[in-house]
């Protein structure tokens, strides 16, 4: 009994002078250095795609609880640590990742990471390199109409000038959007046109809803660099049924006013319908006998003519207003008692009874 008391004192003894042993000699952790997934190495990187966000997939060990150390510099060699971050936590699926700082634009940077072990840091990562773009900025487009308060055809032009931006600046697109309240959360549409020059416009392809307040903006943007404008100052109008000369120039895919727009409000001048006073209104092949000319009727100018007496302008105020902003016109005004047409190169428009404003006005083909 004594012997085999004293063998189990021995084994005893000796299991506990190794459990001493390792205590004072721990076994130190493997850490094997994390492979670095984004970005990946040669990276352009827009400016305003920033914040970057690094991700490695996380490095092995003998032992858990790792965390990580992530460093970003302007040299291979890192010399110059631009940003480091430690002590992230391993994440979830074998991945690890960490958002950066803001970094300066139009630079190139190189990044690397490790692993860290109960105070064991592992070896680094090689390092991998990426771009961050140019700055870019663009500048608010300032609405030019319709402003607020502005009514409308249910097809406006919504008009804006162009924008400033610095930087390596690409082509320069506008987002316009037309919604039910200022804040745009329900948009009635939202399209994207390339810019024009001096001024940048969109014009709806269908009738937006009529006799109800409407709220639109526009917005630049830079696609090559991601960067967008602020929007631009928020506008209101209502939108009122067409007027007659809008929709005989929605029949011939005429745009009425695609540059500045008249002022007033129409309900002041009729068409004349065919009959025995002229040719009528309505969208027509005429021939002009004279020079042996056919022609369509009515015309651009025409229109533009009748639309601005309709708004309630008298003649000779509707052809200089033409004329003052820049839409094409030959007019001349040939008022009573003698006469009360507008002559144009190949019919008149003709004022019934020879009554300048709120008249009824007659297409007349010229026979001279």
């Amino acid at each position: 009994m004594t012997h085999s008391v004293t063998r189990v004192w021995v084994v005893a003894g000796t299991l506990a002078a190794l459990l001493a042993c390792n205590k004072s000699n721990p076994v130190q952790p493997t850490v094997v250095a994390p492979a670095l997934a984004s970005p990946s190495d040669g990276a352009q990187i827009r400016n305003s795609d920033q914040p970057v966000t690094l991700i490695v997939s996380s490095g092995i060990s003998t032992q858990s609880g790792a965390t990580y150390t992530f460093e970003v510099a302007t040299d291979a060699g890192f010399a110059t640590r631009v940003q480091t971050k430690d002590g992230i936590s391993g994440g979830a699926g074998g991945q690890t990742e960490v958002k950066l700082d803001s970094l300066i634009a139009g630079r190139d940077y190189w990044w690397r990471a490790r692993a860290n072990v109960g105070g064991t840091p592992g070896a680094f990562s090689g390092a991998s390199k990426f771009t961050i773009g140019p700055a870019v900025t663009v500048s608010t487009p300032s609405p030019i109409a319709p402003l607020t308060n502005a009514q409308t055809s249910p097809r406006p032009a919504l008009r804006v000038t162009n924008v400033t931006a610095t930087g390596s600046v690409g082509a320069i697109t506008y987002k316009f959007e037309i919604a039910t309240s200022a804040a745009f959360t329900t948009l009635i549409a939202s399209v994207t046109v390339t810019q024009g020059i001096n001024e940048t416009g969109y014009i709806p392809t269908s009738d937006l809803p009529t006799g109800t307040i409407l709220f639109w903006r526009a917005t630049a943007i830079d696609a090559s660099s991601g960067t967008t404008s602020s929007p631009s100052g928020v506008q209101s109008f209502t939108a009122i049924p067409f007027s007659q000369a809008e929709r005989i120039a929605n029949q011939l895919g005429i745009v009425l006013w695609p540059g500045n727009q008249p002022p007033g409000s129409v309900g002041h001048a009729t068409m004349g319908e065919t009959g025995p006073f002229g040719v009528g209104w309505q969208v027509q092949t005429l021939h002009y006998r004279p020079e042996n000319v056919t022609l369509q009727s009515p015309d651009a100018e025409s229109l533009r003519l009748f639309d601005l007496l309709d708004r309630g302008l008298d003649p000779d105020a509707a052809i200089g207003w033409m004329v003052t902003n820049r839409y094409p016109t030959n007019a001349l005004w040939y008022p009573p008692p003698e006469k009360a047409v507008i002559g144009l190169h190949y019919v008149y428009l003709a004022s019934r009874g020879k009554v300048v404003v709120n008249s009824t006005w007659d297409v007349v083909l010229r026979v001279e």
